[in-house]
């Protein structure tokens, strides 16, 4: 039995599975922690349980395994995993260095990082895991380029200060997924929570990025900001630099003059670099029965040829190649 994955952007599913032998439990987490070694010394005791809701590019859940465990992971791939346990610890080896990880201290595990993690016959914990896709989207936005490397997180997550909030936005987050009718079916109110954890993680938690993105906003005019949620907001319509000149009330010399400050291109090439990022996104949680020409149409780009070269010159693929991958997976 395989972990389940969320084949639509949108709607929750929500999981509980119970397993007994090694093998089933590894079966499961393959779509967590991608190929991994799972050693249980005494294996007749182990009661795996994990339980909770996906959607869209995030899974919240409760996970556990009864009985003493190590796992060895080689590369998680395509998720981050954010854990924290309830109760019980486990202890985290990552590149010649340890930590124990408890109740007041969280873990995080990215992609391209080797690590092996011992978790004790008593640990429960929360778990989140998150699309590397959709961060490395978002934290391009917010540093207005490109990303060449994955996002790496400090291991250590210590419970205090942003971290300490971002849990408990988690905490509010599984409360209102666990109802039975849930504000979070509405696409637009989950898009919007989902942003703020993935926006929050980045900001709370050191990684690679982090002094660039506290630096990027430093100083940053808060009009910006406003001009980033029209953005977002209109992806699918055809904005000017006249729409921009009124929405902020702000010369077109000064837009320019910020935008390359603090994005390195102007604002309507900003503009189209979301939307190509959306197409992308949008690719890679395609339904059967949608093409890349009408997900393209949906963010103007009427000239097919011309968007497919671009596209390939931004991602160095199709995106047909992009769709066919996602589909193969």
């Amino acid at each position: 039995m395989l972990y389940p994955q969320n084949k639509n952007n949108v709607i929750r599913q929500q999981f509980s599975t119970v397993l007994n032998t090694p093998a089933q439990a590894v079966q499961w987490m393959l779509n967590i922690n991608g190929p991994h070694d799972l050693e249980v010394p005494k294996p007749r005791e182990l009661d795996f349980r994990h339980h909770g809701t996906i959607i869209g590019n995030a899974a919240i859940g409760v996970i556990e395994y009864s009985t003493l465990v190590s796992v060895k992971i080689e590369n998680l791939e395509q998720s981050y995993s954010v854990n924290l346990p309830l109760y019980g610890e486990q202890s985290i080896e990552h590149q010649g260095s340890s930590f124990v990880s408890n109740s007041s201290v969280g873990a995080i595990l990215s992609p391209n990082q080797s690590l092996r993690m011992t978790i004790g016959e008593k640990c429960r914990k929360k778990m989140v895991k998150l699309s590397r896709r959709a961060l490395e989207v978002k934290l391009s936005k917010l540093l207005g380029r490109q990303i060449s490397q994955p996002i790496l997180f400090e291991p250590m997550v210590s419970l205090d200060g942003a971290m300490q909030q971002w849990w408990q936005m988690v905490e509010n987050f599984q409360e209102i997924l666990q109802a039975e009718s849930s504000l979070c079916d509405l696409p637009d109110v989950w898009s919007n929570l989902e942003n703020s954890l993935i926006t929050s993680l980045l900001f709370s938690q050191r990684h690679n990025y982090f002094d660039e993105l506290l630096a990027r906003q430093t100083g940053r005019p808060q009009y910006l900001a406003q001009l980033e949620t029209m953005f977002n907001a209109s992806l699918e319509l055809p904005l000017t630099l006249e729409d921009l000149e009124r929405a902020v009330g702000v010369s077109r010399e000064r837009l320019y003059r910020d935008f390359h400050t603090h994005y390195g291109m102007t604002p309507i090439a900003y503009f189209r670099q979301l939307r190509f990022e959306q197409v992308r996104l949008r690719l890679t949680q395609a339904r059967s029965s949608e093409r890349v020409s009408s997900i393209a149409m949906d963010y103007g780009f009427q000239q097919f040829g011309r968007f497919s070269k671009e596209y390939k010159e931004r991602f160095g693929e199709l995106p047909s190649q992009t769709l066919k991958l996602h589909r193969a997976n």
